[in-house]
């Protein structure tokens, strides 16, 4: 009877120490929550009232300690830094990461935030099993989305090996699934070797894996051309066909017109007026003029082309000996005097 008692007390020494095990595993795991509250307790709630992120690292599936950075407008550079964990909070000093280069998207109260750290990890990993992706362990990053103060989880999951197999984006406030990213290296990769990647937000918002087959994919040629390149066998026995036409487009007839370049003047010449006749002398039938009381008219009817020279009747008499002028006399009454010389 002894025996039995000792055997029975060593059992139930044995399944208090995993009980105690795995109580003390469980809360050496923090939520983000917890994490705010350590500080707040520690530093005072002025110095986490505004926080731009929350990050944890190796969570299994809560992280042991978390990394806050909080603004403080006493910071040369406006924010701080704090962790928190396994109960306990501390200060990590003034950040030197961010301010002027790299602003912080912006910031939130921890009040915001309706899903906390647990319920991210729960919606993460139904979308996973959905995806039918396993994991290890996970990766958290709290802060708000660009230009707005709506608190978003972002959850990178990884495998054993530490290699990033997805992404999932949750509303701090709803809970929604706003994008997920599955990276696949297993047999579901690409035939080529490279990893399969769906992205909800790619632009075919396909979520589900698609039918691959060999012939989808085309390996790269030389430094990263994906067309197929022939041999220059078949390039050398074959001549080029013709380029296919254009829809909606002709090709020049032969009679068209030669092109004509703008003038100068930007004006562009219609080639369906046609051009005014030249006018000739030699004209039998030249085009009539309206005749007015005071314009004289020609035997014809007509008006003599100005361009000619003037009839003979017309020129002034010339003789053949220069006129001389003396240079006592005042000159040709014809000329016109100089003008005064200025005193």
């Amino acid at each position: 009877m002894n025996r039995f008692t000792c055997l029975a007390q060593s059992l139930c020494l044995g399944f208090a120490l995993v009980a105690l095990t795995s109580n003390s595993s469980a809360q050496s795991t923090t939520s983000a929550r917890q994490a705010v509250g350590l500080v707040s307790s520690q530093f005072g709630p002025q110095s986490v009232q505004w926080i731009a992120e929350m990050r944890g690292r190796r969570g299994i599936p809560q992280p042991s300690h978390w990394e806050i950075l909080a603004f403080d407008e006493r910071a040369p550079r406006l924010l701080y830094k704090f962790w928190a964990g396994e109960g306990r909070a501390g200060d990590s000093g003034m950040d030197q990461e961010h301010y002027p280069m790299n602003a912080p998207v912006g910031y939130f109260g921890i009040n915001q935030v309706g899903v906390d750290s647990v319920a991210a990890f729960t919606i993460a990993e139904g979308e996973a099993r959905k995806a039918k992706m396993a994991f290890d362990s996970c990766e958290y990053l709290l802060r708000v989305r660009d230009f707005s103060n709506e608190p978003i989880w972002r959850l990178e999951l990884l495998d054993t090996n530490q290699a990033l197999v997805g992404k999932v984006y949750i509303s701090g406030t709803r809970g929604t699934v706003l994008r997920t990213i599955w990276i696949y290296r297993d047999q579901r990769a690409r035939p080529d070797g490279l990893p399969l990647i769906l992205d909800s937000f790619a632009p075919t918002g396909q979520r589900t894996m698609p039918s691959l087959s060999r012939s989808d994919f085309s390996m790269p040629q030389g430094d990263g051309i994906h067309s197929r390149v022939p041999d220059d066998s078949v390039i050398a026995g074959n001549s080029v066909p013709p380029a296919p036409p254009v829809p909606g487009m002709t090709s020049p007839s032969s009679n068209s017109q030669a092109y004509r370049p703008v003038p100068p003047s930007g004006n562009v010449v219609d080639d369906d007026i046609p051009e005014p006749p030249a006018i000739s002398s030699s004209s039998s039938n030249p085009p009539a003029v309206a005749q007015t009381p005071s314009a004289p008219s020609s035997s014809t009817g007509g008006m003599r082309d100005l361009r000619d020279d003037p009839p003979a009747a017309d020129k002034p008499a010339t003789s053949g000996a220069p006129t001389n002028i003396p240079e006592a006399s005042g000159g040709s009454s014809d000329r016109i005097p100089p003008p005064p010389v200025p005193q």
